[in-house]
């Protein structure tokens, strides 16, 4: 098969010729028909995460089951399956009370610690493969492993959105913000976007962001926060970004009871008023991934296409280190998506 490989930490993608995999007990093989790329790879492609190179990236992945191992249940070949990111134990308290990005045996994630889904195949354990839907193409299977139950998890569980709540999401003309944005509204939220460039911009608006912020065309961004809420401040913001000054300003421009989660953290500290906590009832937080259900049921949503995938650039999987370099320089708007041959 072939596979986009990074042999070592921190170097570009480089196209080898591998064996086809074949699953152990408790296995299956998926032939690769959709993937997504986005900011958290460029991450990953540094080492931070640990996991050890040469390694396959990729964990936003749909495809077809093409063999499975003894000791299967869950899928069969011919199965139309997305990908769940996590290599969890599946019988800790926590993955056992739906909180499985807190498993207390997490052995690492798709693409990092065993090989992902940048390649003609991929092989993990059965319960990573999770079916399709009827009526969602691999593609949307793709962006929904990341890009939509991200936000999913973050607007419920972690956010909180109720109807008529102001949030304010930043980078929400990002891979995930951009779906942060759909599933905000159909929370019934008032979105208030925030990003760094007009076109990005224009993208959340594109998919229902009611006000926008530029960060980079004004001086103060919490001062803009409490100006587009008449003074009150966001019920929520979720930071997508994550750096110190950004999520600074998601504390000091919530309302009473605000909530505030950040998704994609940076290195840095914020200050947070003890006193004020108590007075306001406000909550700072964060938010991982998403369990297995909200994965079930962000790919059902998008089957009925209530949220649509919003894709920046298309290209051949052998061409995915394109993806990366426009990630690098912010260029992308929406998810990168990888094509396979048929």
């Amino acid at each position: 098969m072939k596979a986009m490989v990074i042999r070592n930490w921190g170097e570009p993608f480089v196209l080898e010729e591998r064996s086809d995999p074949e699953p152990n007990t408790g296995e299956a093989v998926m032939k690769v028909h959709a993937a997504g790329v986005g900011l958290t790879l460029v991450t990953m492609r540094t080492g931070v995460f640990g996991g050890e190179a040469p390694r396959v990236m990729g964990h936003e992945l749909g495809g077809e089951i093409i063999s499975v191992a003894d000791g299967v249940s869950n899928v069969s070949v011919g199965d139309k399956c997305g990908v769940y990111f996590y290599l969890n134990c599946g019988h800790c308290r926590w993955c056992r009370n739906g909180r499985e990005t807190l498993c207390e045996n997490h052995a690492g994630y798709v693409g990092v610690h065993r090989d992902g889904g940048y390649a003609d195949y991929v092989c993990l354990p059965a319960e990573n493969f999770i079916p399709i839907p009827k009526g969602l193409d691999y593609e949307g299977a793709a962006i929904a492993a990341d890009a939509v139950n991200t936000p999913w998890h973050c607007m419920r569980e972690r956010a909180k959105i109720n109807p008529h709540d102001d949030v304010l999401i930043v980078g929400a003309g990002g891979g995930v913000g951009i779906h942060g944005v759909q599933v905000a509204k159909l929370f019934g939220a008032r979105v208030i976007a925030a990003d760094i460039s007009e076109a990005k911009l224009s993208l959340a608006q594109e998919w229902g962001a009611d006000e926008i912020i530029n960060v980079r065309a004004i001086n103060d961004f919490t001062s803009e926060i409490k100006k587009l809420t008449d003074g009150k401040g966001v019920d929520a913001a979720v930071d997508f970004h994550g750096a110190p000054e950004t999520f600074q300003s998601c504390i000091d421009g919530l309302a009473t009871g605000g909530r505030a989660v950040v998704i994609g953290a940076q290195p840095g500290n914020v200050t947070v008023n003890p006193i004020n906590l108590l007075v306001t009832e406000q909550i700072v937080t964060g938010s991982r991934h998403s369990t297995r259900a909200e994965l079930i049921e962000t790919m059902d949503v998008m089957a009925r296409g209530v949220i649509k995938p919003v894709i920046g650039k298309r290209v051949h999987f052998t061409e995915v280190e394109t993806l990366f370099q426009d990630l690098i320089t912010q260029d992308l708007l929406g998810r990168g998506s990888l094509i396979y041959d048929d």
